[in-house]
């Protein structure tokens, strides 16, 4: 789903508590859409730049798309989720970090 939403091989997520974001300006330009039972995307009305995920497999935290943002200085990927359903096309091993498969859909 991520890979459609996005139009991309792949996509790199950083997520956050709830709590410790905030949009400081822009929310009249945030589009949402329900792209299943379980997850709520936002983008840009403007100009269609997928931002935000909300899930209810992981209550209390929203996930931004990396690429999105001014600066990504401190942020490490810490694992691939989804892994079983990459790209075939890629050809790359994922290196050393963890493969988390989240249950449920």
């Amino acid at each position: 789903m991520c890979r459609r939403a996005q139009g991309a091989g792949l996509v790199t997520w950083a997520g956050f508590s709830e709590d410790t974001f905030s949009l400081i300006a822009g929310e009249d330009l945030l589009a949402r859409y329900e792209s299943s039972a379980a997850a709520v995307r936002s983008f840009c009305s403007r100009c269609g730049t997928p931002l935000f995920f909300r899930s209810s497999r992981w209550p209390g935290e929203i996930h931004v798309t990396l690429a999105s943002l001014d600066s990504a200085e401190g942020l490490e990927p810490k694992a691939h989720a989804y892994w079983a359903s990459r790209a075939p096309w890629l050809g790359w091993d994922g290196g050393g970090l963890p493969k988390v498969e989240p249950s449920g859909e």
